[in-house]
């Protein structure tokens, strides 16, 4: 988060980069949408905080079938977290993979999971990230039924448009990156020196 502060690189809700993509809003300079899955404890803990030492959005992809889940993040931090400008999206409601499942069992993991979501955090539950990526043709039908105006899954291109709406490019980022290899992910082709700053 430092590096990408040091390097100009402005987060913005994925809200934002649909808009741009469908009405044409204005984007800020080096735009990057920072998003998490699954719905984990340690993202509230640890990520959470950094993100808003720097004043920082990000977009998490909770599962509905997890809320009451003690090792995974709960309705009051979700809607700290959305207080404080972050997006809340599904991630399905047990994280299935959705090339494996019928039309009714799919149905359940993206289409109730957004009015499971919505009823429980009081929040619109406008995109959907695929389990592990994986989409079929039944599970895209279903995410326009649910009414998500997005979607995101894999990839490795920063190109985003009309036509990969429901199916928008994330790259991911592996714990185990060195500050090199995140400057080429992001295409940062500056120093990478970045100055250390005391703990909080």
């Amino acid at each position: 988060m430092q590096a990408l502060d040091e390097w100009g690189f402005t987060p913005i809700p994925l809200s934002l980069l649909v808009k741009a993509i469908t009405e044409g809003a204005e984007l800020p300079p080096k735009p990057v949408v920072i998003s998490f899955d699954d719905g984990r404890l340690d993202i509230y803990e640890n990520a959470f905080p950094i993100m808003q030492k720097y004043d920082f959005q990000g977009v998490f992809y909770v599962l509905s079938g997890g809320l009451n889940d003690e090792t995974l993040v709960g309705v009051d931090a979700l809607k700290e977290m959305a207080a404080a400008g972050w997006e809340i999206g599904s991630h399905s409601h047990s994280h299935a993979d959705l090339s494996k499942l019928n039309k009714n069992d799919s149905y359940r993991e993206v289409v109730d999971s957004r009015r499971s979501l919505e009823k429980a955090l009081e929040l619109p539950i406008t995109s959907f990230a695929y389990p592990f990526g994986a989409v079929t043709d039944t599970a895209g039908a279903q995410v326009h039924i649910a009414g998500y105006q997005s979607a995101v899954g894999l990839g490795y291109t920063d190109h985003q448009g009309p036509g990969n709406l429901f199916y928008l490019q994330r790259r991911p980022i592996s714990w185990d990156y060195d500050l090199k290899r995140f400057a080429i992910v992001m295409g940062w082709e500056g120093p990478l020196r970045v100055e250390e700053t005391p703990a909080p």
